[in-house]
């Protein structure tokens, strides 16, 4: 009759630990969830195609790498930037010789709505639009 209990019990914790392994979202899709609200709400102009979003705080390198494609591609309108967690816009301004508040197509984040809630918020993320709303 022990053995009988034990079995049963040992099924029924590898079931409920199959289940909630099965249901847990993965990053990817948190974060494409995320992302997706966070458009959602936003003004996206028509002819966006692609949204770069920069943190203020996060991996060195990759945001000098972004923040310099942002200096060079300022003037493309199919590119929204995104700047989020920004600790100072005005030493990012210096940073890359650009007064941001004069492009129509940078969004300051003041909100932190486009702030990843996953281990990838410290990196730049390049989202292609797809199936805009028009």
């Amino acid at each position: 009759m022990d053995l009988n209990k034990f079995t049963y019990f040992t099924v029924i914790i590898i079931l409920i630990l199959s289940l909630s392994v099965a249901c847990k979202k993965n990053e990817k899709d948190i974060e494409q969830e995320h992302l997706s609200s966070a458009i959602d709400k936003i003004d996206v102009d028509n002819n966006v195609n692609w949204i770069v979003v920069l943190p203020g705080l996060g991996c060195h390198g990759c945001i000098q790498v972004a923040e310099a494609f942002m200096k060079d591609n300022i003037e493309n309108k199919e590119i929204l930037f995104v700047l989020t967690k920004i600790s100072s816009l005005k030493i990012l301004q210096q940073k890359i010789g650009v007064q941001v508040k004069e492009h129509p197509n940078v969004y300051i984040d003041r909100e932190d709505i486009f702030a990843i809630p996953t281990d990838n918020s410290h990196y730049p993320c390049i989202i292609r639009l797809k199936n805009k709303k028009n």
